[in-house]
């Protein structure tokens, strides 16, 4: 890290440093300790740092999507004036017990570039639009070109609030959500984005889930091409779905799989009901706790091996534990709010 004119604008970019001094995170805490220790010579100029960076924050919010842009703008300002000298004139009058003249420079010429760009988005009307849902709740969404996002529980999706047609458009969604995409004349793509892939489209419906470190992908109707993220985007084409399809696949383990299913059992959830085919019984346990949000625990180990076919009301799951009791002999008690045991009877 260098010292003295040039410290000041790379402190700022460090997202690290940006996490320290604005989130409180822990581990960027830890390392910022330690660098301190080791550089005791540039403690100053950190903390001097840090108050530009408060003083940024204080005055605007810049948007997620635009924030390397931004940054780089506003490092870019602060390198010129340092080179050239130059600062607002306001700043050489202004005065103030403990703020040295050069942290003043800093966080006016700063403040004024977040605040310029701020109104920039603001004028030309581009944010960002984010919805979620909590335990129970569906959401239906309309997307600025009127496809429809049904969000299913403990879900979020975000997108800038107007599309381009030049461009493709783009939507990010955490949890699980059934995407009807209408078709523009133009065949403007559209991407929905995942941590494990790109599903690039252009008119269809699917349902995608991105719980338990993996994106599962079950196409209804029309085509969608997957990109894979992580090692996989290397050496793996782009897949092709077709009606039907289910594509399983983790960045994180770089795990990959695909099979034929009966779409309306993936996105049955749209009307509060679950639909199982042949399905065992430790995957209904765990739809059925990431939709309730329930806890079942089993001490009976002979379930493992069993399926279960037939439908799960969301607001009655008694009728599962019910046709479970019945079929393989076990008990099913409610050990405390939410929370189920089966054991064998």
């Amino acid at each position: 890290m260098a010292s003295n004119k040039n410290a000041t604008n790379q402190f700022l970019q460090l997202p690290a440093f940006r996490k320290w001094v604005l989130e409180n995170d822990a581990s960027a805490e830890a390392f910022w300790a330690s660098w301190r220790q080791q550089h005791p010579e540039q403690e100053a100029e950190l903390l001097e740092a840090a108050e530009v960076l408060r003083a940024i924050h204080a005055h605007s919010q810049v948007p997620d999507h635009a924030e390397s842009e931004t940054w780089a703008r506003i490092t870019d300002t602060i390198q010129e004036a340092e080179l050239t000298g130059r600062f607002p004139a306001r700043v050489v009058t202004m005065r103030s017990p403990g703020l040295s003249r050069r942290w003043l420079s800093y966080a006016a010429v700063v403040a004024g570039v977040a605040i310029a760009v701020m109104i920039g988005w603001q004028l030309l009307g581009v944010r960002e639009k984010e919805y979620h849902t909590a335990m129970g709740e569906l959401k239906t969404i309309e997307l600025p070109d009127h496809s429809m996002v049904r969000l299913n529980v403990n879900s979020s999706v975000r997108y800038a609030s107007r599309w381009r047609s030049s461009k493709a458009r783009e939507v990010w969604v955490n949890g699980e959500a059934y995407f009807s995409v209408t078709h523009q004349e133009n065949n403007q793509s559209f991407i929905v984005h995942t941590n494990d892939v790109d599903i690039r489209v252009v008119g269809t419906e699917f349902n995608v889930n991105t719980r338990r470190i993996k994106t599962q992908v079950v196409l209804n109707k029309g085509i969608v091409q997957l990109l894979l993220n992580g090692e996989a985007a290397t050496h793996e084409a782009p897949i092709t779905m077709k009606p039907g399809d289910m594509v399983t696949y983790s960045a994180a383990t770089a795990e990959l799989a695909s099979k034929k299913v009966n779409p309306g059992d993936y996105s049955s959830w749209q009307s509060r009901v679950l639909h199982f085919n042949d399905t065992p019984i430790p995957e209904v346990i765990r739809v059925l706790q990431e939709n309730i949000g329930i806890t079942i625990e089993s001490s009976d180990t002979g379930l493992i091996n069993q399926t279960f076919t037939g439908s799960i009301p969301l607001d009655n799951v008694d009728v599962f534990f019910k046709t479970l009791s019945r079929s393989f002999d076990v008990k099913i008690a409610q050990t405390s709010t939410n929370t189920y045991r089966i054991s064998s009877n």
